[in-house]
């Protein structure tokens, strides 16, 4: 007899968005989370993550990256820094967790990030 199994895990990013695992959110509505890089490698390491879990950036739907996209458009926005930071995004090389996310990092607007409660 062979059974099927198709669950699996949570990515730890679901379990962050359910509460489940704590985190300092930066940002947060229906669609995505903003939460702060637990390994920060700038004064600005934020992740941009999508409630809707999507494996990597190959494939994520359009809609998804155009999502994305805007979101960090918002967050430089918010910080005051819409002409001087980076978006990185691993697609397997150098991807830990397999939930899509932006990597948002910058040396400036730290003093403008304000966390939720």
């Amino acid at each position: 007899m062979v059974i099927n199994y198709t669950y699996r895990m949570p990515t730890v990013f679901e379990r962050i968005i359910n509460r489940q695992l704590p985190a300092k959110i930066f940002f947060e509505d229906d669609q995505v989370i903003v939460i702060a890089d637990h390994y920060p490698r700038a004064p600005v390491h934020l992740l941009i993550i999508p409630k809707v879990v999507t494996k990597n950036f190959y494939e994520a739907p359009p809609e998804t990256l155009n999502m994305l996209n805007r979101y960090a458009k918002m967050i430089a926005e918010k910080l005051g820094i819409t002409d001087h930071f980076r978006v990185i995004i691993n697609n397997g090389y150098g991807q830990e967790i397999d939930h899509i996310h932006y990597h948002f990092m910058s040396d400036r607007g730290a003093e403008n990030l304000k966390f939720m409660e």
